[in-house]
């Protein structure tokens, strides 16, 4: 059994099926109110059903050579075949269409750690599982073309890895995340041709946080997480750290922040500078929009936005949204397909609506 297994048998054993909170060692947190408290959302009219179903991990981002939002597909864990390839979805702001499902690349994982390295426009993936039996710790390179398989040294077969793209020094950075039954706490440069060890001190062993990338502090950011033994029992963060490229050193955060939440997604804001972290929860699953500007959290009025754990937030550029896609809803149920987009207003569900 993978630890990310572990941690969702434990988690969904100790939880109450509607937004109850965990009783096996994961303490809901709630900061806000709960996504049951919400406005009714916006909704668009029907559209012809998308044929893109969504895997319990995936990982949304924008490509500036397409300038169109990218979604890395995971799987179902059941009932796909071994062999499948890793889907890759593009969006247009109307529909998803297939961008990549190539027999020549990796096949489909979930928990994989993957990044967009924006200076030299291709998509680095590395490691994941499947099940607890088919572990991945392969490196793969998407340049919108083909894929490239790289070997070497180097973290080893992971899954839940944090993983960003660090532009002021043109390298991908890679932290933690569960190597079988042992959590990790290390930290690993990519640049492109080899994987090198750079850090084993700083945060805390953990996964499965969050980590983004802030052009504004020139700083790689990591937030939450926890670390989950094998007998069960979990230590829950709520902390947050900055990477400079040789050494992580905590931020002290003043005032309220979000608090200890796991599955959540951060993206940067380009128009105000900020970092943005959307829902996530432990226990309780959240609705919730917070900012970070260097400085201290705010959180950051909205309505509409689901509820959601393990859902992809990416910014599009090209027209100035974020787009929010999947994620679990509650407990014991399967990962959502639909699609919202956030313009700082008000939120829209544009796609696979309920």
């Amino acid at each position: 059994m993978s630890l990310i297994n572990l941690h969702n048998r434990i988690f969904l054993l100790g939880c109450i099926l509607i937004f109850g909170a965990c009783t096996a060692g994961t303490p809901a947190i709630p900061t806000t109110s709960p996504a049951t408290a919400t406005a009714q959302p916006t909704v668009l009219p029907t559209r012809e059903p998308v044929a893109l179903q969504a895997g319990q991990s995936t990982f949304a981002f924008y490509h500036e050579g397409r300038e169109q939002v990218v979604l890395v597909n995971g799987g179902p864990e059941q009932g796909k075949p071994s062999d499948d390839p890793l889907e890759l979805w593009a969006w247009d702001g109307q529909v998803w269409s297939l961008l990549a499902a190539d027999a020549n690349g990796p096949t489909w994982r979930n928990w994989a750690a993957i990044a967009y390295d924006t200076d030299r426009d291709v998509l680095i993936i590395h490691g994941g599982l499947q099940n607890s039996n088919q572990r991945f710790d392969e490196t793969w390179e998407w340049d919108s073309r083909t894929w490239k398989e790289f070997t070497g040294e180097g973290p080893g077969a992971r899954e839940g890895s944090l993983m960003t793209y660090d532009s002021a020094r043109k390298k991908t950075v890679l932290f933690g995340g569960a190597e079988g039954m042992e959590i990790k706490g290390d930290t690993w440069d990519w640049d492109g041709r080899t994987w090198t060890k750079v850090s084993e001190t700083g945060p805390a062993p953990r996964f499965p946080g969050s980590m983004v990338y802030s052009p504004a502090q020139q700083q790689v950011l990591m937030y939450s997480g926890h670390f989950a033994a094998v007998s069960g029992d979990f230590i829950n963060y709520d902390d947050l750290w900055a990477w400079d490229g040789t050494s992580w050193t905590e931020v002290l955060q003043e005032g309220s922040t979000p608090g200890h939440r796991t599955h959540t997604a951060m993206v940067f804001d380009p128009q105000k500078d900020d970092i943005l972290l959307f829902g996530g929860g432990s226990g309780t699953f959240m609705n919730d929009i917070w900012a970070w500007d260097g400085s201290g959290w705010a959180n950051v009025p909205s309505t509409g936005m689901p509820g959601r754990s393990g859902h992809s937030v990416a910014y599009d550029a090209k027209r100035d949204v974020f787009v929010f896609f999947g994620g679990i809803e509650r407990p014991v149920q399967p990962a959502m397909s639909d699609t919202w987009e956030w313009d700082r207003t008000q939120w829209i569900c544009v796609s696979n609506c309920q």
